[in-house]
Order: structure tokens, then sequence, then C-alpha cells
């Protein structure tokens, strides 16, 4: 599944000769006066602020000491048109970095060829050239802009957009040691990047299919895109935290160490709590691709997701694509919900030896297949029965729910947990003092009650 990217909106171009000096000034002072507003108390610009920083850029002329090969070329040109003046310049990309030492250069220079790559993908065949043909030092020259002492931070966001596409559209043309570098660098503390600049960085990185393993292990990698607020961050650093699960829901299933639950929790979060609709439809393409691995299904599955899909269909949503988006998505949840809660499913998992809790552990799996387990001389119960030995808690604590649930919904449940001397295995673990034990003693006081239930319940079928 690829991400849709319905509703972008081209930029506006404004000609630079219709803009006065005075016009260009007051916009400076503008931008200027936002970044102190918001990005004073808060460490950082807004998304806005940058926003009006490059729009300003778009607006004014290029300085005097650009590269001779962008002289006369409009920053707002289309991307064939900054491509072509790249094209045939072998030291055209290095004179560009090396012109960012000035801080107005830096500023008009990162946003012509960050503006060139995101208009064109094409456009990194020059990058390509240069770490190739003509042996530019890409990684170095970059780098040295993000880390330089009183650096911009639109300027360091800029620059690290910029490397981490490289990495990303050519990772071999780099080492694991400048990755690791780049993203020691980005995490460090007290460094120029704004937290969107940072992750709009590694999601760049993770683009790379040879570096995403080692990108996913390094500290802080991860953190960054599972512990993302879902109720409270700002739309733009959802939608790249979502972005960077799609994807991580292309590596083959066990090639990462991910945990699935947590990725599956914050995606249900998201479609909890957002109603953003480019975000809303990102979530539910990663959910779609986490259905196609059986870790990852089961984790939908016993979440919850299905509901929270399904009320999705009550929101009122501009797009009416997105409409069929969620039913195709509900259609397909509703398919593993189906096979993930059979009675096979729970025959392989007694054979296991440890039970965990989920979906077919429900009051509901009991109601639909009870009967079942009365195959081959209630072989699964007998099963059941001994995993109350177990020396797994959970396992103890999960047996003992299920044989509450048989005694409840099998009509000959007291009398063949009777015959098994349950009870008194049962009655063993309500006493246990261990501490490992506590959900273990709740679960078997519940059963305990279950079992006594059923015998004042038979009691008043006796003859008065």
């Amino acid at each position: 599944q690829v991400p849709a990217t319905r509703g972008l909106r081209p930029q506006t171009i404004f000609r630079p000769q219709l803009v006065t000096l005075f016009q260009r000034a007051a916009m400076a002072a503008d931008a200027s006066s936002l970044v102190a507003r918001y990005g004073a108390a808060s460490g950082e610009p807004t998304h806005s602020a940058a926003e009006l920083i490059r729009s300003e850029i778009l607006r004014s002329h290029a300085p005097n000491n650009i590269p001779a090969a962008l002289k006369g070329v409009e920053i707002g040109a289309p991307a064939l048109t900054k491509k072509a003046a790249f094209e045939g310049q072998g030291g055209a990309l290095a004179a560009s970095f090396d012109a960012c030492q000035d801080a107005g250069a830096a500023r008009w220079v990162l946003t012509l060829i960050c503006d060139m790559l995101r208009e064109d993908s094409s456009c990194f065949s020059l990058f390509e050239e240069a770490l190739g043909k003509h042996q530019v030092k890409v990684y170095e020259k970059l780098l040295a802009v993000v880390t330089r002492q009183g650096t911009e931070q639109y300027v360091a966001d800029k620059a690290a957009w910029l490397l981490s596409s490289v990495i990303g559209n050519a990772p071999r043309f780099f080492t694991e040691a400048e990755v690791r570098g780049l993203v020691e660098t980005l995490q460090k503390q007290g460094g120029a990047c704004s937290e969107l600049g940072v992750l709009d960085a590694l999601v760049n990185l993770l683009k790379a299919d040879s570096f995403r393993a080692l990108l996913w292990k390094l500290p802080g990698v991860s953190e960054t895109v599972t512990t993302v607020s879902a109720q409270n961050a700002p739309p733009p650093y959802l939608y790249k935290c979502i972005f960077a699960m799609w994807l991580l829901s292309f590596e083959a299933e066990g090639a990462l160490n991910l945990q699935e639950d947590i990725l599956v929790k914050k995606l249900r979060d998201v479609l909890v709590h957002s109603r953003v609709e480019k975000v809303i439809r990102l979530s539910l393409t990663v959910l779609k691709n986490f259905l196609d691995r059986k870790a990852w299904a089961e984790q939908v599955v016993e979440l919850g997701v299905l509901e929270v899909v399904q009320q999705l269909e009550y929101e009122k949503w501009r797009d009416s694509e997105l409409y069929d988006d969620i039913r195709d998505l509900a259609c397909q949840i509703s398919a593993r919900v189906a096979d993930m809660s059979n009675f096979d499913r729970y025959e392989r998992e007694l054979k296991e030896g440890t039970l965990k809790w989920g979906f077919i552990h429900s009051s509901k799996f009991w109601a639909d297949n009870v009967l079942k387990f009365e195959q081959s001389d209630y072989k699964a119960i007998k099963m059941l029965a001994a995993l109350l030995h177990s020396p797994d808690p959970t396992t103890m604590a999960v047996a003992c729910h299920d044989i509450g649930e048989f005694v409840a919904c099998h009509p000959l449940g007291k009398k063949k947990i009777a015959n098994l001397q349950v009870k008194e295995r049962v009655m063993e673990l309500m006493g246990s003092t261990s501490a490992e034990h506590r959900e273990v003693r709740r679960e078997a006081l519940l059963c305990c009650q279950k079992i006594m239930l059923n015998k004042w319940q038979d009691m008043d079928n006796f003859p008065q």
C-alpha cells in the first residue's frame, strides 16, 4: 500500500521583481517577530514560522555570493530549470554547499535545492553523479552546516533534511558509521534542529532499506516514533511518525526487533483522537500492511482495532473515498477476527504450553466454541487442567480464567471439572502467597466462584 497524496496544493510563486526593498524588509521583520513570539518560549519556531521564512525567501532576490551556475536562476523556477543549472557543472553542488557558510546564502541555496528535490525526485541523480563521478564530500559539507555554531534553525533543518534525503535515496555512497554520526548529531541536546526537523531527517534515513535495521536499533530512534502523543502532537509531527511506521511495515516479519503491540496501540489511539484526514488515511494504510503478517494481525485483532475503525464510518469526512477505505479495512479485520477466533488456534496454543491473554480467551470465544471442547474425550480441557501446574504465572492465570468459562458455558462443565480434580488445584492457587501470583490468585478466586455458583444452582433442582 502506498500512502495517498491527494489534497496537496502547489506553492504560490511570487516574482521577486514585484517586491520592493521596503516590502522585503517588512516581511523579514514579520518572520523574525513570529519566530521570536512562538519559538523563544518553546525552544523552536512553529511549522508556520518556518513556512513564513520560506515565503520570505521565495520573494527575495538571490544573494550575490551564490555560485555562478545559479546566478539567473529564480528560486521559484520549476525543478527541471533548476536541475539544468546543475547538470554538466561538476563543482556546482560543492560550490553551493561552500556558499552556505554565509547565513543569507545558506537560506537561499538550501531552499532552492530542497524544493527542487521535493518537486522532482529524479534530481537525486545530480547527487549520485556528484558523489560518484566528482567525489563531492556531501556528507562532510552538509553536516558542517548542521553543526556550525550559531546556525539558524531553519538552515539546520534544511541541511539535515537534504543530507538525510540523499542518504535515503543513494545509500550506497554512505557508511553505517556516517549514519550513526548523523543520528547522534541530530539527537544531541541543544542542537540547532527543531523536533520536527529531527523527525523529518530520521524518516528520510528509514527510507534506505540497507540502513533501516541499524537505524531502528540506535538509541532514541524508536522512542521518537513510538512515544508521540496521538492526542496532543501537531498533525505534521504525527503524520511523520505514522509515515515511519509505514516504512517499517515493509520489513519481513521478524527482521526488526519491533514491539508489535506498542505500534498497533499507537495507531489505534491515533484513529481514536485524530480527525485529520491525511493522518487517518495513512494510518488505515499502515494497518492494512500489518494485516499481511501474522504477529501484527494478532495484535490488530486482540487490541480491539476493529471497533475503532468501524466507528470512523460515522464521522463526517470531506473525502468520500475515505469511507471506502474505512469499510475495506473493517472487512479485512473482520475476516482476521473470524480466522483467529477459531478452535484450532486455541488448540495450537495449548500444545505450545504457554497461554497469553487475547481474543481466544474472551467470553465471546467460549460462547461460540464451548461444545468443541467435547472432541477427543475432552482432550483440550485435560490439557488446560495440566497447565494449572505451569511455572509461568500468566499461563496459570489464563488457565484458571478459561476453566471458569468452561464451567459457566458448558452444560456438563462442573462435572467434567470435578472428574479431573481441578477444584483442589484452583484452591491451592487461591492461597498462594507469591508476589508474582497476584493475577493468578484473582483468576483462581473467580474460577472457584463459578464452580461454587454452579453447585448452588444444581441444588435448586433437588426435590424439597
